[in-house]
């Protein structure tokens, strides 16, 4: 699988990463069975199964010491339920 690198803030609250961005850098893994990669077995094919998704390489901008909005509304929303 391919790589693509995505900027974000890396929540330590909870374990969510939130992508801000894709920079646009790309990695080729070189893999046969990649259709995005240069070494795709069959790139012309039309019934081709082979997998058509970046795995994300992370890079870090801001470590924040609280939850994600969504962990805060989700928190939120069960402490409004037990009432």
């Amino acid at each position: 699988m391919c790589w693509e690198e995505c900027c974000g803030n890396q929540h330590r609250g909870c374990p969510h990463f939130v992508i801000l961005y894709y920079s646009g850098e790309k990695w080729d893994c070189g893999s046969p069975t990649c259709a995005l990669s240069s070494a795709h077995m069959h790139p012309n094919s039309r019934t081709c199964s082979c997998n058509r998704t970046y795995r994300e390489r992370r890079r870090v901008l801001n470590l924040i010491q609280e939850p994600c909005d969504g962990c805060k509304e989700a928190a939120l929303a069960a402490r409004v339920r037990r009432r």
